[in-house]
């Protein structure tokens, strides 16, 4: 109606708005629209109304995230079976300083987040700060790894729940494997979170010798031929990508060695820990002790989740069966089997990475079929 004054917006994050069309052209023309009116909130209002059900002939979906500049795409939709959609958990390293500062803008992001933070309080551990506000030294310290990695996976399955995005599959890498037990649903948020402060807590009070992991560029096999004695291979992330384990020492030389001949080669950031190895044992025990606390009555792992942490010929075993201590003890000690384990993955999959940084993309990049999507 003429005169009529439109309701400005006041979002909270950058305003999401979809569109479908039986052209591209159609899409681009509605999200270009939203974009060019980003404060109209009854205009996008208008669009949510029109696309909350799949229209009959419209091939095109497209989306405008409306920041400044504003994000837009558009895609034709395939005919056929839907795409089967895949949850891929990274591990260390996808932890960084104020990870989940603008993603608690999100209503149910929060949410998770505080009942997170609340399982984390009597250990005198404030969540909020730490994956906020905390710098970059905060994580030197494996348990605030630990919880942030984890919390903010279990947030971020909440949101796609929130989305009625659940997975067909789902994979893990190293601690990762906690994010798969909570998206299983074999593991509460508060389960998944204690889990995650646990596994930190039993390496910090194991008083560990120093260790620390690298990534080379050598395939599983080359490593195994190629490590001295007191390194080992510890994650085997693709066909040329293995993380190695081991005393700080001999691990440089060894980095050193492989750099001068011009193998990719190059320190992580292991807290000071060799994970995946044996140089961690003493932290079992603890670890044990301790989850058996936190899962009492332990659930069968679905189908659904491919172990990384065992061998394929192990993945019918009692161990693999149930999402208990056992299961995540073993996790701790055992090389990561991820490039096994994304064999599973179907060629036309959908892949998510669910993580507080996209860790794992240029493994997945390599190691998925074509033409699965990461």
């Amino acid at each position: 109606g003429g005169g009529a004054a439109r309701t400005p917006a006041r979002y909270a994050a950058p305003r999401l708005v979809l569109a479908s069309g039986r052209t591209e052209e159609a899409v681009q023309e509605l999200t270009q629209l939203a974009a060019q009116h980003r404060d109209d909130a009854g205009l996008h209002a208008l669009l949510d109304a029109v696309h909350r059900h799949n229209i009959p002939g419209h091939s095109y979906r497209g989306f405008a995230v409306l920041t400044d500049p504003p994000v837009q795409e558009c895609i034709e939709i395939e005919s056929g079976d839907p795409r089967p959609v895949w949850f891929v958990f990274s591990g260390m390293g996808s932890q960084w300083p104020g990870m989940a500062k603008t993603l608690m803008q999100l209503p149910a992001f929060a949410a998770s987040i505080n009942r997170s933070a609340a399982a984390l309080r009597p250990h005198k551990l404030d969540l909020i700060n730490i994956i906020t506000e905390a710098p970059a030294a905060a994580f030197d310290d494996v348990i605030n790894s630990f919880v942030s990695i984890a919390a903010v996976q279990v947030a971020l399955v909440d949101v796609l729940r929130a989305l009625e995005i659940r997975p067909d599959g789902i994979v893990g890498h190293s601690v990762g494997e906690i994010g798969c037990a909570y998206a299983d649903e074999t593991l509460t948020a508060e389960q998944a979170v204690l889990a995650a402060y646990w596994r930190g807590r039993s390496i910090v009070d194991a008083k560990l010798a120093p260790g620390a992991m690298a990534a080379v560029g050598l395939s599983w096999e080359q490593c195994e031929a190629r490590c001295p004695p007191d390194l080992v291979p510890a994650c085997h992330n693709a066909n040329d990508s293995v993380t190695i384990s081991g005393p700080v020492e001999s691990l440089e030389k060894f980095v050193a060695e492989l750099s001068a001949e011009g193998t990719f080669a190059r320190r992580v950031n292991s807290s000071g820990v060799a994970f995946h190895s044996k140089y961690i044992a003493a932290a079992a025990p603890l670890l044990r002790r301790s989850l058996e606390k936190v899962i009492t009555s332990p659930k069968p792992r679905s189908s659904r989740w491919v172990s990384s942490s065992l061998p394929r010929d192990q993945w019918d075993s009692d161990l693999a069966k149930l999402s208990d201590a056992n299961y995540h003890v073993n996790n701790l000690l055992s090389p990561v089997r991820f490039a096994d384990a994304l064999r599973e993955v179907p060629a036309r999959s959908i892949v998510v990475e669910v993580a507080p940084h996209a860790l794992l993309q240029a493994v997945l990049k390599r190691a998925l079929p074509a033409p699965a999507a990461a």
